[in-house]
Formats: C-alpha cells, sequence, structure tokens
C-alpha cells in the first residue's frame, strides 16, 4: 500500500512538473509575442493614430511576370468593407465585401454592362472579412472568432533574424509573418494559401508608414510567378458611401 501511494505521489509531482513547465513555455512565448508586436508596431507610426484610422484608400499600378500589366483601387473601411477595382489589359473586375456579403462583377474596359458576376461562397467572405481586419490591425492580436497570435520560433529571412509570428483568424484563416527581432521590420508575410508578400520602400502618410511596393510570389500550374502592387497615392479617413460596396443589382 505505502509502495502504491509512493508511486502515486511520483506520478503527480511528474505531471504538475510537466504543466509546470508547459505554463512557464507558454508565458515564455506570450511574452515574445506582446514584445514583438509592440516593437513592429512603433515602426509604423503614432499608436493612438493607427488605432483611430476609419478607411484606407490606395492607387497604383500592378504587374505580373508574364507582362501584364493595369491599374488598382482598393479601399479598406470599417467596420466592415473592402473593394478592389483592377483594370489589366482591356479587362475589369470589381470585388467588394459588404459586410457579410462579398461579390465579383466582370467587365470589358469601355462598357458599362458587367460580362458576369460571382456571388462569394462564406469562405471567401471570411477571407475578406480577415483581411478587413488586418488592414486596420496593424499587427494587432485579432480577436474575432476566437482569433489569436502564437510564436512560431526563429528564421532567417533574407539573411535577417526573425520572430516568426501566426495570427490565426479561426477557420483556418491565417497569416505567418517574418519580423526583424532586432528592430520589427516586416520581412515577408505567407497566407492561408501558401502565396509569399513582400514588401518594398516606404510611404508616409499622415506620420502613418506604408510599404511603397508589395510583391506577391505564387505558384501556377506553369511555375512561380510574382505580381507587383505599387502605390501611387495613400489617403486616410476618406468616408466613402456605403452604396459602393453593395451588389451591383442592389445599386442599379
Amino acid at each position: 500500500m505505502k509502495n502504491a501511494i509512493f508511486v502515486s505521489l511520483i506520478s503527480t509531482s511528474l505531471i504538475f512538473g510537466v504543466l509546470q513547465s508547459a505554463s512557464a513555455d507558454q508565458s515564455t512565448d506570450d511574452a515574445i509575442v506582446d514584445a514583438t508586436i509592440e516593437l513592429a508596431r512603433s515602426q509604423l507610426g503614432d499608436l493612438e493614430r493607427l488605432d483611430s484610422i476609419e478607411s484606407i484608400t490606395y492607387k497604383g499600378s500592378l504587374f505580373y511576370s508574364s507582362g501584364d500589366s493595369g491599374t488598382i483601387d482598393l479601399i479598406y473601411q470599417k467596420p466592415m468593407h473592402q473593394k478592389l477595382i483592377a483594370v489589366i489589359n482591356d479587362s475589369k473586375e470589381v470585388s467588394a465585401l459588404d459586410d457579410t456579403e462579398g461579390w465579383i462583377s466582370y467587365y470589358k474596359v469601355g462598357l458599362d454592362q458587367s460580362l458576369g458576376m460571382e456571388i462569394f461562397d462564406p469562405a471567401r467572405v471570411l477571407m475578406m472579412q480577415a483581411a478587413v481586419r488586418e488592414a486596420f490591425g496593424f499587427y494587432k492580436r485579432p480577436t474575432h472568432r476566437g482569433g489569436r497570435v502564437t510564436y512560431d520560433g526563429r528564421e532567417k529571412v533574407k539573411d535577417v533574424d526573425c520572430v516568426v509570428l501566426i495570427y490565426h483568424h479561426g477557420e483556418g484563416i491565417g497569416y505567418i509573418r517574418y519580423f526583424d527581432a532586432a528592430t520589427g521590420k516586416l520581412m515577408k508575410t505567407v497566407d492561408a494559401n501558401g502565396v509569399e508578400y513582400y514588401e518594398e520602400g516606404e510611404i508616409m502618410v499622415e506620420g502613418v508608414r506604408f510599404p511603397k511596393k508589395l510583391v506577391t510570389t505564387f505558384s501556377t500550374a506553369v511555375g512561380p510567378q510574382t505580381m507587383e502592387f505599387t502605390y501611387s497615392k495613400i489617403t486616410l479617413d476618406k468616408k466613402h458611401d456605403a452604396s459602393i460596396f453593395e451588389l451591383p443589382s442592389l445599386v442599379d
């Protein structure tokens, strides 16, 4: 009986020790996450200004490694709106998120009549909602739908030692970010589809730092391809009428 009690006490002590170790590791990871986010956000501008932004409007150009090129107009507006107009050669695509509805419409440049429209399924809508939260989060921890940030170790990107953080938005939606461990500068982002994003240069708008260029690398049937977004103008807090995000059938 005494041996049984002794073994039980040993087992309980070992389990308690493992739990304590796990708790300590989690506390360390949380501290790394907090410190990295604080450092990264400090690179972007005044924190109160970051959190007060109500809309971000981008204008710029895009260029594909295939040789195709065009222009983009992109809007993020709180609480949950997004609109992208992309013109590539003689084709135009207009996509938008209106809270819980998302859609895309196709046009030929010079013609106002839509050639076709698609309503996004719930999974695509959730991805667009996560993109809006990320646009206004400026690296903060997501909280909606059980969102969180976890520490995933260290890794080098272009010979720079980086802290790797995973931003979880629930439903399998997430972003992996690689921050320079010394400065907090974002070195690379990878989305849930494996698309890689690199930022180049900067544009300062009302004391807030944005990238001048966003270079994306993605896989296709013919191999890896790149797409470059170069922003010519970024405007903060422009109030866009809610109707521009609605389904075209509701607007017309």
